[in-house]
């Protein structure tokens, strides 16, 4: 009936939806299925709500992440129910009883009464005690008719009537067995059905009238006739082969098409499986029109599962296990990773990928044999093969369901093994598949990314990235052999939730943070917002409010950001940087909040002097202007409380509400298009309303969905109220900050001790805890959901902890994996972690010999870390404990000069003898501890000359060469252009010269007295990024910040003469006029440095040009390797190499940088050293990567 009005409508060209539910197809069961199914059907026949999509998309709204109740509300109650439309909608709904939630189906159809939409819905169901109340209620909210199954006479006889037309017989005979199939029928669509299928299959009419007669009049019977008739041959084989058939059609996770259930039923070759299955199953298994196995009905699988002494009763617990042994046995197979990588992977190799951990989820947990075979799995590659196919079928998310039913099944595994004795608890194993289910979780949020653009990275990359500790290393991180990758000097053993920890820089304190899905901002104490790119984490703008700043937000779409200052309000374009407007604020009013409205076309501001603003974007020159002034006026006051000024004010998602909290007085909702107050929280007191006391409240929130607040009392309870509905909850957790997640289902709490707590938003229930002992200023959560920021002092900090991981890629948890009870014990079970972060290295210097590199760190320490031992050894400590600033070695690698940021210098003899060495000793002597005067520049550079007899020091103003062995000065000259940037080198063909670089020229001096000996001047290189074409490395700046001589000059990042002796590299950035910042490589012969007698002095260099398929791919140039290698960062952080001259424009991948690992300051530092290791900082230690990079 369904499919017959579906296809009346279409062929109407009416706008029709549907949806079917089917019991068998576990994935599509869920209302999040059939939300996001109607959402699309309704885009693809709607233009006006296809663009409300889309906007919401480009917002970083995922409708694929969200849960039902989160779909229902953002994208039908608050979009699509407010279209106004002239044509009607149709939607049909079949079978919702089969559904994972009829009920809650039901209920989200109550919010049809608040639409103006003309939407017209057919649903169809068995009756059910629940669905009956729901209809009920439905029943007083909306026009409603029901049509019973005692009314579908005229549809059954029609059916009827069809299916006779291809029985053979006469007209009179036809008659006669419509007439006895609609006798006995009772208004029975599948009893129909099934009676029509046996009669058809009958060859006489004395069969057809034994069919009659026996034809039982109930379902029941009716099965147990069916039962009967499975394998009627009788041989063991068929039945076997029955049964095996209905436990896959039964217990599979969605329906297998006949090729995939032929490859199930392996080693068996079948001639004709559809056939089969019609033959041997008793009607009890049918195949669609597409191929598609499922069960005829639900009931008949209840029937199956639930009653005895049939003669292919089915064992649900059991026939899951049956299946998970068969998944592995496909798993295990030794010849599965060439078959994937080749054209004939296994015919059920998807199927198997995606659901054995639902069998092994929902079979018995005490099975000896799962928990073998589940091991055998994990500690041998097909995990690695597994995961491989996931990243080829881009399945990814499956890594979540699989680390969660891991988990789920040890906690199974210890309640039943708490009634066993010690010795059968199998513990080893249970640690293997613990220490599994966290890997796979990380697995996933740390190499998703690098996963999708290389799947063969999970067997020669990601396991040498992993934590000491974790099974995943444990297994295949170690025993490298020769051309594999190694990585040593971390000293991480255990898995962290850091993503990334950005410094922001300058003297400036952080104190607020917002998100977008493009970018994250914070708000400095000094006024200045600084914007950095979410994915890559580069900053992109800095952009200078010039006066403190309290309130800021993105727009929806993260194109501008609006920072509300003490006297100022500024809108700033994030496609340029740019700042667009500035009016100014009204006198001594101070915001506390602001939004964009009107579909990005206004901004709205609550003000501390109980107003609300607006300032229209389309006449800005009107200002600010009083929204209306009933808004927050207040007729009446109530006892008991103080009517002051709001100490915090927030809009909700859609600009028309207001929530405004006091000190003295009850937080309060206010309707914006519609003045009106809506409502005013009233605490509770042991479930009491307080009518006369009130509580304040610090800080509020809006639920993004619910139209429910959520804040904190002044007390440090966590509270969340609907003012609509007067509901109130709350918890005490001594929290100053609170922030909600973007889809609603979790939020997270601060304190002042520095704890991060995450609650599931529904229950109130602690699901992570972070700890850490610095302040929290700021929090908030990703647009994904996937991870949340916070700020501490000068630094913000990326987190994605578990938890998030694993819902932001699960779809919907009670659709897929996961029982009730496994999820509802997930639910109960709060992770917790605590951080301990180093001081961060700020200096790193290699020297050209030695397997051993040092480095400085924001404490005024330089450590050498010595690679053969694995040793760490104290230098040198700055006795004002300042910041190490630059670090550099002596050619023959015997001496170290250190430098801190307050101009002392030290130089240190370093003893590294192979014989010292090998014990892990190293003797350590001062040469040279001088006190430099700074000036505002800063000391930019030291180097000690082949001789190790000077030391040159360089600023913005003078270059100085001091006597290592008499500490004084012996020549000195000043900067031809003061703050102009420049950088020496030893030269690399003469000893006792160096040579000075500037954007314009090489210039030689001599050591010892820096006199000038000749000049050679450079042609302009070529840029690294095309600037027509900006990316995530070019940043951006403001056009009305002005930019001192240093900044508006060009600044070197980079200068080295490169390991094959044969070039000199140098790196810049120069920005342009409209302040684009323009990153450009160097790279000079060194013959071409030689004095040319023949040629007029001074004479030209040209620099080497590289393709321009190459240069696009260099974020950070890094060497040039013997062989004329050219060993770069590329811009998906991907060590590279390509060498010189090369026809192929197509660079040798080697290894990546992990995403939590990507951190601009890191970036900065990260260099090659003579052997080809390289190094690059990462939480106070330096990763040490060694990799043949061929030859």
């Amino acid at each position: 009936m369904s499919a017959y009005l579906i296809n009346y409508l279409r062929g109407t060209d009416v706008a029709c939806q549907y949806y079917f539910f089917r019991f068998g197809n576990q994935p599509q069961r869920s209302l999040t299925a059939l939300l996001r199914s109607l959402a699309f059907q309704i885009a693809e026949q709607v233009p006006t709500f296809r663009n409300t999509l889309q906007i919401i998309s480009d917002d970083g709204f995922r409708v694929e992440k969200a849960d039902a109740r989160t779909i229902w509300q953002k994208l039908f109650v608050s979009k699509l129910f407010k279209l106004n439309l002239t044509h009607p909608i149709y939607w049909i709904l079949d079978a919702i009883d089969e559904s994972d939630s009829p009920k809650s189906l039901v209920e989200l159809l109550y919010a049809l009464s608040k639409s103006t939409l003309p939407l017209r819905v057919m649903v169809v169901s068995r009756h059910t005690p629940v669905l009956s109340t729901a209809f009920t209620k439905l029943a007083t909210l909306l026009s409603m008719d029901t049509l019973s199954i005692g009314q579908n006479h005229t549809d059954i006889r029609f059916y009827v009537e069809n299916g006779m037309r291809d029985m053979h017989g006469s007209d009179e005979f036809k008659n006669h067995v419509i007439r006895k199939i609609l006798e006995k029928a009772e208004g029975n669509f599948l009893w129909v059905h099934l009676a029509s299928q046996e009669i058809l299959q009958c060859n006489t009419h004395d069969d057809i009238e034994q069919v009659l007669k026996e034809l039982p009049a109930e379902m029941k019977s009716m099965y147990h006739r069916m039962d009967s008739h499975v394998a009627k041959g009788g041989k063991s084989a068929d039945i076997e082969l029955a049964r095996s058939i209905l436990t896959w059609a039964i217990c599979s996770r969605r329906p297998l098409s006949l090729e995939e259930l032929s490859g199930a039923l392996q080693p068996l070759h079948i001639l004709d499986l559809r056939h089969t299955v019609n033959q041997i199953c008793g009607q009890f298994v049918i195949v669609d029109g597409k191929g598609y196995v499922s069960i005829v009905h639900q009931t008949a699988r209840e029937f199956l599962t639930t009653t005895a002494n049939l003669r292919c009763s089915i064992n649900v617990r059991f026939g899951h296990e049956v299946i998970f042994t068969k998944c592995m046995s496909v798993l295990l197979d030794p010849a599965l990773r060439h078959a994937i990588d080749g054209t004939t992977p296994p015919k059920l190799i998807n199927y198997i990928a995606t659901s054995w951990v639902y069998h092994l989820n929902h079979s018995d947990a005490g099975s000896e044999n799962s928990l073998t075979l589940l091991v055998n799995f994990l500690e041998g590659y097909p995990v690695l093969t597994w995961i491989h196919y996931l990243a080829l079928s881009n399945q990814l998310k499956y890594l979540a369901y699989a680390s969660e039913a891991l988990v789920s099944f040890v906690q199974k595994r210890k309640r039943l093994d708490s009634n066993k004795i010690p010795t059968l608890h199998r513990l080893k194993e249970r640690e293997v598949v613990e220490l599994w289910a966290t890997d796979l979780v990380k697995v996933l949020g740390k190499f998703g990314g690098n996963l999708r653009d290389d799947p063969l990275s999970i067997y020669r990359l990601i396991p040498q990235f992993c934590p000491r500790s974790s099974a995943i290393y444990r297994q295949f991180g170690t025993g490298a052999t020769l051309g594999e990758l190694t990585i040593s000097g971390l000293s991480n053993t255990h898995w962290d939730d850091s993503v990334a920890r950005i410094f922001i820089g300058g003297e400036e304190l952080a104190e607020g943070v917002i998100a977008s899905d493009r970018y994250f901002a914070v708000l400095t104490s000094k006024g200045v917002i600084v914007v950095w790119d979410a994915l890559s984490f580069q900053e992109a703008y800095r952009l200078s409010h010039r006066e403190h700043v309290s309130a800021l937000c993105f727009s929806e779409d993260a194109s501008t950001l609006v920072s509300y200052g003490f006297r100022t309000t500024k809108i700033w374009d994030l496609s340029s940087g740019r700042q667009t407007f500035q009016v100014p604020n009204p006198d001594g009013i101070r915001a506390l909040g602001v939004t964009f409205a009107r579909a990005d076309t206004a901004v709205l501001a609550g003000l501390n002097d109980r107003s609300v603003r607006i300032l229209s974007l389309d006449a800005i020159s009107d200002g600010w202007q009083i929204l209306d002034a009933r808004i927050l006026k207040e007729e009446t006051l109530l006892d008991g409380t103080n009517y002051n000024s709001p100490c915090c004010m927030v809009f909700n998602s859609t600009g028309t509400q207001i929530a405004v909290g006091y000190r003295g007085f009850p937080l309060s909702v206010w309707a914006i298009d519609n003045p009106r107050l809506i409502g005013r929280c009233r605490r509770s007191n042991n479930g009491r309303k307080l009518s006369h006391a009130w509580t304040g409240v610090d800080r509020a929130v809006w639920h993004p969905v619910t139209e429910e607040i959520l804040g904190l009392y002044s007390d440090g309870c966590v509270f969340k109220w609907h003012p609509f509905h007067q509901q109130h909850q709350e918890l005490y957790a001594n929290a100053s900050e609170v922030a909600c997640s973007p889809e609603g289902t979790l939020f997270a709490t601060s304190d002042v001790d520095g704890n991060v707590k995450l609650y599931n938003f529904q229950h109130f229930a602690l699901v992570y805890k972070l700890s850490w002992e610095t302040p929290v200023l700021g929090l908030t959560f990703s647009p994904d959901c996937r991870r949340f920021y916070d700020v501490r002092g000068a630094v913000c900090n990326i987190w994605e902890p578990n938890v998030l991981i694993r819902r932001s890629d699960i779809d919907d948890r009670r659709s897929e994996t996961f029982s009730e009870a496994g999820s509802t014990a997930l639910a109960s079970m709060a992770s917790e972690t605590h951080v301990d972060m180093p001081d961060p290295i700020l200096a790193l210097a290699a020297p050209r010999e030695g397997d051993f590199y040092t480095a400085g760190n924001d404490e005024g320490i330089v450590y050498l870390f010595d690679d053969n031992t694995g040793q760490k050894h104290e230098l040198w400590r700055s006795s004002s404990q300042m910041p190490i600033q630059h670090l550099g070695w002596s050619p023959d690698s015997k001496q170290l000069a250190c430098m801190e940021v307050g101009g002392k210098i030290a130089v240190k003899s370093v003893i590294s003898s192979p014989a010292v060495t090998k014990s892990g000793k190293w003797t350590v002597s001062p040469v040279l501890d001088i006190k430099t005067q700074v000036d505002s520049g800063g000391i930019t550079q030291t180097l000690i000359d082949p001789s190790s007899q000077y030391l040159l020091v360089t600023s913005q103003t003078s270059t100085q060469v001091w006597s290592l062995d008499k500490a004084v000065v012996m020549a000195s000259i000043m900067a031809k252009t003061p703050g102009c940037n420049q950088r020496w080198l030893n030269h690399p063909l003469h000893e006792d010269r160096l040579i000075s670089w500037n954007p314009t020229a090489f210039t030689i001096h001599l050591w010892s007295d820096l006199t000038e000996l000749s000049t050679i001047k450079l042609e302009s290189p070529a840029s690294l990024v095309d600037s027509s074409h900006p990316t995530h490395s070019t940043k951006l700046l403001p056009s009305n910040n002005p930019l001192s001589p240093v900044e508006a000059g060009t600044l070197i990042e980079r200068c080295m003469v490169t390991q094959d002796k044969n070039s000199i590299m140098i790196q810049t950035s120069q920005r342009d006029q409209s302040r684009r910042c323009h990153k450009q490589l160097h790279i000079y012969n060194i013959q071409s440095l030689e004095e040319k007698h023949d040629a007029p002095s001074p004479h030209a260099t040209k620099p080497v040009t590289l393709p321009f398929e190459i240069l696009t791919r260099v974020e950070v140039p890094l060497n040039i390797l013997p062989g004329q290698r050219f060993i770069f960062l590329d811009r998906e952080y991907w060590i590279c190499t390509w060498r010189l001259g090369s026809d192929s424009l197509i660079p040798t991948k080697h290894f990546f940088l992990p995403k939590d690992w990507i951190n601009p300051d890191s970036l900065a530092l990260c260099t090659v050293a003579m052997d080809g290791a390289f190094l690059y900082p990462r939480n106070g230690e330096v990763a040490v990567i060694k990799c043949a990079f061929g030859s």
